[in-house]
């Protein structure tokens, strides 16, 4: 594409021209910087510059975020005119949804389409239609939308709503009431229309060989709606009326129905009307399940007599593995007796046990209730006299956790003698069962079968309570983490529901 001036000419006082960025029926445009440094778009109109000209001065004073802002109108030394605007570095919307022949995702459909209803509002509410409204003049930079190319922009006021003597625009977007010449912010709201039909489909709904056959679909031919979500049907029906006393009176109420889409998915907007498809559609539409209905938003509850069995199963089934993982610990570090092993064996089974019997009743509640770590801290307090137990105590026998022997040595103790106390083993593992959501490894509906994050949470506080508490040392690190892991293996998983859906800000596309 060849400009008329080139990179570091100064063809308008007070700036530099860097390269060319565009071009179009009224000029060119180029990318300048100002002798202040401030990077800048110039446009040079050429031709008829009646219209550019009058858009520009009309559209000088308004702000607005979603609007390339103008900045000045300026005449050069050749009589030439220029329109110094805002410089946008991102890329037109035509170019992003030239990567989705699909269309794009309806959150940032909803997004972007409440931007560009925004600011040909605002627009709209200053007395001035666009009339070239199309994806090329709809920019993106960092997530945000903006609608330039004023330079087709004209005013409408009382005294100029009708008989306009130009028609203007591009062919895929132009209202049936262009080619009369009579016409007002309607045409707007029609061009609207067309590029959510695009954002959605992935292409406009009007195509053709000519611009003649493109014309004379906008006026004779319905929009084949079917390649559009269900929920956008009326919406675009209404918009792409042929009659503009039928589109929506302003685009700010078009944007509410667009936005509801977000909060409420399948539902008709209030005041517009479904549009009858043909009957072989209509059929197909009934046997075709709604998008809330392919997934069920709540999975079906088990009963008591499934859970009951669920968890004889996942019981039995931690006993094989905490046998396996104790096998495994005994060949890797090829140390300990009978008697040490024998106690990470019992006391890994009974945390896992410990676990899983209130978690399965817990698993069709939300929460994080202090009921739930005080039952979790009542348990691991038993399981620490339970350890202390295994280890050679007995409430007023003649064992001594001191020294680990009972009844003359026939049981070992695995801890070092310096740290055995009552209180030691009963708060280790009562605080390392409160400080965990332990209920949560055991979730039917978790977000997955197996994680490593609540392995290494086990571990973290283990090894955090082992400063804290006069307590075992290694055992009681294995006998956590091994639980941590045991529970998730043996407790069933369903794939949780899909999320409700929300309102997001998508940034890129």
């Amino acid at each position: 594409m060849k400009f008329i001036y080139s990179s570091g000419q100064r063809a308008l006082e007070g700036f530099t021209l860097k390269r060319g960025i565009g071009r179009g029926g009224f000029g060119e445009v180029y990318f300048a910087v100002s002798d202040g440094g401030k990077e800048v778009a110039l446009k040079l109109v050429r031709g008829d510059h009646c219209v550019e000209l009058r858009g520009v001065a009309q559209c000088l004073n308004l702000k607005h975020p979603n609007l390339v802002a103008l900045y000045d109108l300026r005449t050069d030394g050749r009589g030439d005119h220029w329109v110094v605007m805002e410089y946008v570095a991102g890329e037109p919307l035509n170019v992003v949804l030239s990567r989705h022949p699909s269309g794009l995702p309806r959150e940032l459909v909803r997004e972007w389409f409440l931007a560009l209803a925004r600011a040909v509002g605002y627009l709209h509410d200053h007395g001035i239609v666009h009339r070239d409204l199309k994806p090329g003049n709809v920019f993106l930079e960092n997530g945000m939308l903006k609608v330039g190319d004023y330079g087709l922009s004209k005013s409408i006021g009382a005294s100029q709503r009708t008989a306009q003597t130009q028609s203007v625009g591009t062919v895929h977007y132009m209202a049936p009431e262009i080619s009369t010449g009579n016409y007002n912010k309607q045409i707007d709201i029609y061009a609207a229309g067309i590029i959510l039909y695009e954002m959605l489909a992935g292409h406009v709904p009007f195509d053709g060989e000519s611009s003649g056959e493109i014309l004379m679909k906008h006026l004779t031919a319905p929009p084949d709606l079917s390649r559009v979500p269900v929920e956008y049907r009326p919406i675009l029906a209404r918009a792409l009326a042929k009659n503009p006393a039928h589109r929506y009176a302003s685009l700010a109420e078009m944007a509410r129905e667009v936005e509801a889409q977000g909060q409420e998915t399948g539902r008709v907007p209030a005041g517009a009307s479904r549009p009858v498809p043909p009957a072989a559609d209509a059929r197909q539409e009934a046997r075709a399940p709604r998008p809330e209905e392919a997934i069920p938003s709540v999975l079906p509850a088990l009963t008591l007599r499934q859970q009951v069995l669920e968890l004889c199963l996942s019981l039995s089934l931690t006993v094989a593995f905490a046998l396996v993982g104790t096998a495994l610990w005994a060949a890797l570090v090829r140390t300990g007796s009978l008697g040490q092993l024998s106690t990470i064996f019992f006391l890994t089974v009974a945390a896992s046990w410990a676990i899983l019997v209130p978690g399965k009743f817990w698993t069709q509640r939300r929460g994080d209730s202090w009921t739930r770590r005080l039952v979790m801290m009542a348990l691991g307090g038993l399981i620490g006299l339970g350890a202390l137990w295994l280890d050679g105590w007995s409430p007023g026998g003649p064992g001594d956790p001191a020294s680990g022997l009972v009844d003359g040595g026939a049981l070992v103790s695995v801890f070092p003698s310096d740290v055995l106390s009552e209180a030691s083993y009963f708060s280790y593992y009562a605080l390392a069962f409160f400080a965990l959501r332990w209920w949560r490894m055991t979730g039917r509906r978790r977000p997955q079968r197996f994680s490593f994050a609540p392995i290494l949470g086990a571990g973290f506080w283990a090894l955090v309570l082992l400063l804290l508490v006069r307590a075992p040392q290694w055992p009681g690190v294995l006998v956590l983490v091994m639980a941590s892991v045991i529970v998730q293996l043996v407790s069933p998983w369903e794939q949780p529901p899909p999320p409700a859906a929300k309102r997001m800000r998508l940034r890129y596309a």
